[in-house]
Order: structure tokens, then C-alpha cells, then sequence
């Protein structure tokens, strides 16, 4: 597990709790926008094993993200220590009217710069797949470049679908 406290405004991203796994799968069955597969049945019980999966996990983190106190939204990946050190973003949900807002936008700065200024991570990289089209502007809009297609990569109503993967590189001049 990597732990990470970040707040600003009125914002907090912070590291899940054990305690938080019954508010987390509560929200996201709210957010009927984020296209989560109704068939896989998404219980208490696979919300447990990954957060199990990075609590055991030294290089893994998922956060909550707060805004007075309540959940609008979640990250989760890994940190790789090496040369150079990379950060892996394998999941972002934001509540979806904030796709667009500058709050987003906010979020994932802070969350970078964080992850820059304390450990010296510069590259990041997450994956969209080809037919998210908001999750792919919300990144570009965060200047996160496409670097690589992975075909075929994912099934997505019976079909299967090519992922993007998108790099952000900071340097101390493009924070």
C-alpha cells in the first residue's frame, strides 16, 4: 500500500480505509454513467478484494476523493520505482458532471504535482478505451498525449476494443 493525503480547497484525496469499502460500492452504484458491466454484479465482496489487492500491495494506492466530506470520486493504480519512475493511473471516476469542470482538472493536477514534488515521479500513464470519448478528452485536456494502441485489447458488448494508452511527462518547467 501506498499511502497518500493530499487536500486543498475543500478537497481531500486520501487513501481508502477498510471502512470506506461499503461507502465506495455504494457510490459507484449510484454513478449509473460509468458503464459498469451490471452482468459482473459488482458486490461488497469484490470491492474487499481490491482493496485487499493494494493494502497488500507496497506500490499500489487507492484513493477517495472528497469534497466536504463526501465521495465524487476514486483513483487507483501503482507507483513503479525505477529509472525513470512511473505512475500508473488504472482507474479515475469522477462524478460525470464534473468531467468538464475545472474541478477535474484540479484534482488531477494536484494529485500529479503531489506525486512529483514528494517522490519524484514524472511519468504517468493511464489507459481510455477507444469509444470513451469524455475520458479521452478529460485526459487530453490534462495534457496526456496518446503514446501507444493496444488492439483488441478489451470486450465491451460482445465486441472487442482497442485501449489507448496516454503519457504525461512533468519536468520542472511543465508542472
Amino acid at each position: 500500500m501506498f499511502n497518500i493525503d493530499i487536500v486543498f480547497n475543500d478537497i481531500s484525496i486520501m487513501s481508502v480505509k477498510k471502512e470506506d469499502i461499503f461507502k465506495i460500492q455504494s457510490w459507484i452504484s449510484n454513478q449509473q454513467v460509468f458503464n459498469i458491466d451490471a452482468e459482473k454484479n459488482y458486490g461488497i465482496k469484490e470491492f474487499y478484494e481490491r482493496y485487499l489487492e493494494y493494502y497488500l500491495s507496497e506500490g499500489e494506492y487507492f484513493l477517495k476523493i472528497l469534497c466536504g466530506g463526501e465521495i465524487i470520486g476514486l483513483i487507483k493504480g501503482r507507483i513503479e520505482f525505477k529509472n525513470p519512475n512511473e505512475v500508473w493511473i488504472m482507474c479515475y471516476l469522477i462524478e460525470f458532471s464534473l468531467y468538464g469542470d475545472n474541478i477535474s482538472t484540479t484534482i488531477i493536477h494536484e494529485f500529479l504535482s503531489h506525486l512529483y514534488e514528494n517522490y519524484g515521479m514524472n511519468n504517468f500513464y493511464t489507459f481510455v478505451s477507444t469509444n470513451n470519448h469524455a475520458m479521452l478528452k478529460l485526459w487530453k485536456n490534462n495534457n496526456f498525449e496518446i503514446c501507444r494502441v493496444t488492439s483488441n485489447f478489451l470486450e465491451l458488448d460482445r465486441k472487442d476494443k482497442d485501449i489507448l494508452i496516454l503519457k504525461r511527462e512533468l519536468n520542472m518547467n511543465r508542472i
